[in-house]
């Protein structure tokens, strides 16, 4: 404790009032400010022209709405319109798709029952033409039997005129 008694307090640090802290207003205390007379029309004229911008960027805003307005109900027009017609048209489209698929059951329903007979047809024709055909004999041996069937069919035609002209006991003589 010795030691600070004999210390000093420098009061130069000490709180002053607030009237010593406040900066310079550039005016006296108790004298009435007056501001910058002379400057408020420069200030009185920049907000004016703020003014006038807002009001400038409030009609070009309100005319810009009324122009997306317009835009906006012409696109519906005209996306409604498209739509309808691109309907119409899926509408014609399917009933087309309808018909054609009716047309290709119908006509595969035709191809099989044209496939079933000639399938019949060619087995038909397999079966006859052994008999038709391929009988083992050479043209001339056809040709030869073929002769001597038809003598035999002449014959017997004489003989039948000779039975109904003379009877059973003419019939076979001069045939």
């Amino acid at each position: 404790y010795k030691t600070m008694a004999k210390e000093t307090v420098d009061l130069s640090l000490a709180q002053k009032g607030p009237e010593d802290d406040a900066p310079d207003a550039g005016f006296d205390n108790g004298e009435a400010y007056l501001g910058g007379q002379s400057e408020s029309g420069g200030i009185l004229a920049m907000l004016d022209v703020m003014k006038s911008d807002f009001e400038r960027t409030i009609s070009e805003t309100e005319k810009a709405e009324e122009q997306a307005k317009q835009d906006h109900l012409e696109f519906m027009t005209e996306s409604g319109m498209s739509l309808a017609t691109k309907e119409e048209a899926e509408k014609a489209k399917k009933e087309q798709l309808d018909d054609t698929e009716q047309t290709l059951s119908s006509a595969e329903d035709n191809l099989g029952s044209q496939t079933n007979i000639l399938k019949e047809s060619i087995t038909e024709l397999l079966d006859l033409k052994p008999v038709c055909i391929d009988t083992g004999m050479s043209y001339a041996e056809r040709v030869s039997r073929r002769e001597d069937e038809i003598a035999s069919l002449n014959k017997a035609m004489c003989i039948l005129e000779r039975y109904a002209e003379y009877g059973p006991e003419g019939a076979a003589d001069g045939c």
